[in-house]
């Protein structure tokens, strides 16, 4: 597909019709946001995966109805959902998407494919800026795409057997492959994430040696899944083994 295709593809699908193709060469791209694929394993992502292309266009769209993500913006490949902006990073591209501020476009900046699936895709948010506009020499950043650090490897196998019976390997296998994780929220210094889990999860106690933890049986931790370190099996109160994990914002 050469770039003039390209362009009038961009133009029907992202509803940027008023605008002439011509317009759009003159323009260049100020990146707002580049990140990871949030829930990438959950959707249609791995599916897709190997069709995938760095520069295909993803389409965003707010989902304000989202239960885990009062400012959830979705994810979209050829018009099937492959995941999230993570919600740590999300909150400005959804008040300018509700704002109908300025089009917002994305695309995909890198794929690897011999990492975790929350590392395989990684996308950059938008906006086109007339090339005759200069920016400010502190500004130049906006014109720059990073080049993602990778914090993990795929390994040979998967997570087997039962929990706790897995090697400290595979102790992140068993984090995204079971719900029964926990997390002790005084111990999150992250006042965001802190009313995150508070706020989605709070209302789900686990007991741990009398100490309160919140239990994350459910998917919308991926929300925040890059700053999620799972540290040990542990036996609660109750006597169900579950997946003690902490958020350190270094991650």
């Amino acid at each position: 597909m050469n770039r003039i295709d390209f362009l009038k593809r961009l133009v029907g699908v992202a509803g940027l019709g008023v605008l002439p193709v011509s317009a759009l060469l003159a323009k260049r791209k100020v990146y707002l946001l580049q990140c990871f694929v949030a829930g990438f394993r959950h959707y249609k992502g791995m599916e897709l995966l190997e069709k995938m292309e760095v520069n295909d266009f993803i389409e965003l769209r707010r989902e304000p109805e989202n239960e885990y993500d009062d400012f959830a913006v979705a994810l979209y490949w050829q018009q099937e959902k492959i995941g999230f902006l993570p919600a740590d990073f999300n909150e400005t591209i959804a008040r300018l998407i509700d704002a109908a501020a300025l089009p917002l476009l994305a695309v995909i900046t890198h794929l690897n494919r011999e990492v975790k699936p929350w590392e395989n895709v990684v996308v950059a948010v938008y906006f086109l800026q007339e090339e005759a506009t200069s920016l400010p020499p502190h500004a130049s950043y906006l014109q720059e795409l990073a080049i993602p650090e990778y914090t993990t490897l795929k390994k040979s196998g998967n997570a087997t057997g039962s929990p706790g019976q897995n090697g400290d390997e595979s102790l992140a296998d068993d984090f995204y492959n079971y719900t029964c994780r926990i997390i002790h929220l005084p111990s999150i210094d992250f006042a965001e994430a802190r009313d995150y889990y508070q706020k989605y999860y709070g209302h789900n106690k686990v007991l741990v040696n009398g100490v309160e933890h919140v239990l994350v049986d459910n998917d919308g931790h991926y929300h925040y899944m890059y700053h999620n370190k799972p540290k040990k099996w542990v036996r609660a109160d109750d006597g169900e083994e579950y997946i003690l994990f902490e958020f350190d914002k270094r991650i």
